[in-house]
């Protein structure tokens, strides 16, 4: 973990840059030869990141989401693997701090719980993100996302000296989420990612909706990382639709409204940029007091690149108010 001012944690009220890497998609099978090959592709990914991610001096934390589908029952199937030491291996070698996201609703008892947290800590990782299940459908094993930040809290406290720092997921369009964001603010949840953003009309109702509900209740608001990240093709649509993240006719056709890859991905920076430009803008505008920060994430493999050019222009503007933001824009459109 970093020890430093720059820390994730130290950052959290100065506007903190992570970047999301997918993680390595497969499992264990007891079969040596193919373990041993996982063993080698997650040392190949961490070089990969660290090759592609070391010149980014802004850079707070490398973050790595648990991947989990469900059946119809509710029954979770893991699609990854060596999520944790992906994000604390690329972590070290970047010498920054690393995020690992956890699915907490299928944890199935108390026990599991304290040796995941214990686990966490012996790998040196004391951000996390927890997550929901997939649907309200369903009754889960595991603890709400509140009530893990509860037992994590305790956990920690009881086990190790220094502090934790627990983040939540947001979804900006889901009824009422100002509120649920503002229970989990209580319930010990020091920041928040949001869902990917192609638009900023809905992040920007959301926080300032946190930002009333925070001041009516006396309650230091959490931060609200704002998620942004490129698409390319019709393939990308596929998988936002499968993620269930919105994308606006407006945004998909600007995008896409050309067939050369190149062009597309260009386009996506330049729409997470002005959807930003607004958020930052409106935020400036109604002198809302909630911490924000951006993470970029990398959707696919083939993405990657595209998601290292988006990271580089916002590590450019992150700092900037919103009508600095507006002029670099230009300035990008225009070259």
């Amino acid at each position: 973990m970093v020890g430093n001012a720059a820390s994730f944690k130290n950052m959290l009220t100065k506007r903190p840059l992570i970047f999301t890497a997918i993680p390595l998609r497969d499992n264990k099978t007891g079969d040596p030869v193919h373990d041993d090959k996982i063993v080698k592709n997650l040392n190949t990914r961490k070089e990969e990141l660290g090759i592609a991610l070391g010149s980014f001096s802004r850079l707070n934390a490398v973050s790595v989401p648990e991947l989990v589908e469900e059946n119809h029952e509710g029954k979770p199937r893991y699609n990854s693997i060596y999520t944790r030491a992906l994000a604390r291996g690329t972590a070290d070698i970047l010498h920054i701090d690393a995020i690992v996201n956890k699915v907490v609703a299928h944890i199935e008892d108390y026990e599991k719980f304290v040796d995941w947290i214990k686990e966490t800590h012996s790998l040196g990782i004391s951000n996390m993100i927890f997550v929901g299940g997939n649907t309200r459908h369903h009754r889960y094993p595991g603890p709400s996302v509140s009530e893990a930040n509860v037992i994590a809290r305790r956990l920690w406290t009881k086990f190790h000296q220094e502090e934790v720092t627990i983040g939540n997921i947001s979804l900006p369009e889901r009824k009422e989420e100002a509120k649920r964001m503002l229970f989990k603010t209580l319930s010990g949840t020091e920041f928040f990612t949001t869902q990917l953003l192609f638009d900023g009309t809905q992040a920007i109702n959301l926080v300032t909706e946190y930002n009333r509900q925070c001041e009516v209740a006396g309650v230091r608001p959490a931060t609200i990382l704002f998620s942004f990240g490129p698409i390319r093709s019709i393939a990308d649509l596929n998988l936002l639709d499968f993620l269930a993240v919105e994308l606006p006719d407006k945004a998909k056709d600007y995008i896409l409204e050309s067939s050369d890859l190149a062009e597309s991905s260009k386009r996506s920076v330049v729409n997470s940029l002005r959807v930003y430009g607004e958020i930052v803008s409106a935020i400036e505008e109604r002198e809302i007091r909630v911490p924000t920060g951006i993470n970029v994430e990398q959707l696919t493999k083939s993405n990657f690149s595209s998601a290292v050019t988006m990271l580089e222009n916002f590590e450019k503007v992150i700092d900037l108010n919103g009508s600095d933001v507006n002029d670099y824009i230009k300035k990008i459109v225009s070259s």
